[in-house]
Formats: C-alpha cells, structure tokens, sequence
C-alpha cells in the first residue's frame, strides 16, 4: 500500500530514468508494472507542506509552466466490451485504434461507461501492445476484479492514463486535467517531481491581483501560464501571493491543485 513521503528540498530536483528493463506483461493476477521508481501519483510532501507528485514527463518539461495530463486518444473511449464475468481479474474489449505500445495505460483506469457496470473503476496493472479491432485485454492491479454486475457488449469501456503519466505543457486551450507545475526540466519519457501545492514559481499569462484566484482560461489562454479567472468553469490552480506582475514574468502563486 502506497504511503506519504517525507523528505529534503533537494528530492524535488532529482531526475530518474524509466527502470530497466521495463517491466513486461504480468498476466491476470500480476503485479502492476511500475515503469518508474515510485508509483505514479506518489505524493512527497516537504517541511513546510508543499506537496509533489512523482511524474513522467510527456515532452520536455519547462520549469515554471503549468501542466496537463496525457489526452486519451478518441480510439481508447467508449470501446465495445466483451463479456466478462464478476470476480475477472482481466477485462476485454474491441480496441478502436492502432496499436497502442505495451504498458502504455499501466497505472491508469479502466472505466465501465455504460451499463451493466456503469460506474465502476478498475486500475490497470499491465497489458500486452494493444491492436486495431482485436479483442485485447488489460490485466487488472490487486485488489481489483469485475464486481457489481457482469459486463456484456453494451458496457462499454474507456481507457484512461494516470494524471501524473505523460504530462504535458498546458495547451492556451485546455485539454485533460490538471495536473501540476514543472520545478524541473524534465526530460521527456523521464520521471521527477511536480508541485501540487504550497507557494511555487508559475508563469503569468497576465497582470494578476495578490489574494485572488489564478488559473487556465479555457479558450485564448496562454500554454503553461495562469491568468485571473473570469468564469466559475475555469481550472483553478491558486492563489496569487503577488500582484502586479506582467505577462511573461514568474510569480508566486501558492498552488491548490492538491488537497
């Protein structure tokens, strides 16, 4: 069972490699095929309550910008299933797409969108490279198996990757969660540490106003930089600390991404 991390300032600027060799298909019942030295979603959590999460970079990351999550591809949502039955420790489905690389939802979430089943979750622990129209399979982490009702052809399933895996600048328009801010330029396929909360460096997109909302407009923003909220739909990452900044510049923004 995953625990909180404790640990120095210096541990938020470490940088690792994909572990060797890359972990394989564990099969049902497997064990999840970390693909990093600390689980995706790790969280750290320093003295003075800034909180980080452990990553993998999608693209080389640029220290101060905002960040996203990996946007599921269109051929991983809402995918016919196959009939599964309760207590399975896999699920099948017919994959709507090409093939897609070995592990690559390891971590991530297998989502019931329809019924019977609608509802439920379960996390991917492994699977083999996923193939265009084939009936393919995700092996499911402990502690998860089919539960609820049995699935059919009409529970339809949508594959989704951790937050923290393949994060990427956020778009001027966004287009999956939010998922932190870089503190490091990581490299990309290379894993670290994002911040989620406490006071951070984050690029302005625009002048903003000390002790008021900052985040990212949903349309017409700027990629990776926060701006005063102008709508109640917008994703809020925090706080402004100080006022009176200019596009372009970094301020401290005391983030609230994280609980």
């Amino acid at each position: 069972m995953g625990t909180l991390l404790y640990g120095p300032e210096s541990e938020v600027f470490n940088q690792y490699a994909a572990v060797s060799p890359a972990p394989g298909d564990n099969g049902s019942g497997g064990q999840i095929a970390q693909r990093g030295v600390q689980a995706l979603g790790q969280q750290l959590i320093l003295a003075d309550g800034s909180k980080f999460r452990f990553a993998r970079a999608g693209e080389l990351l640029v220290l101060g910008e905002v960040l996203q999550a990996f946007d599921t591809p269109a051929t991983d949502i809402s995918m016919a299933a196959v009939a599964t039955a309760i207590g399975s420790r896999t699920i099948s489905f017919t994959h709507g797409g090409a093939t897609t690389v070995i592990n690559f939802f390891a971590e991530g979430w297998a989502i019931v969108s329809l019924d019977p089943g609608q509802g439920n979750r379960y996390k991917i622990a492994s699977h083999l490279a996923l193939t265009s129209g084939g009936a393919d399979v995700v092996n499911l982490a402990p502690g998860h198996a089919v539960r609820g009702a049995a699935l059919t052809t009409t529970s339809d399933v949508t594959l989704v990757n951790h937050v923290c895996d393949g994060v990427i600048t956020m778009p001027a328009t966004p287009l999956a969660a939010l998922a932190g801010v870089a503190v490091l330029a990581i490299a990309s396929g290379s894993f670290g540490w994002i911040q989620t909360r406490g006071i951070a460096s984050v690029i302005m997109a625009a002048s903003t106003v000390s002790g008021n909302n900052v985040g990212c407009l949903l349309a017409a923003g700027t990629a990776g930089a926060v701006a005063p909220l102008s709508a109640a739909t917008q994703p809020v990452v925090g706080v402004a600390q100080v006022g009176g900044l200019s596009a372009g510049m970094t301020g401290a923004v005391n983030l609230m991404i994280d609980g």
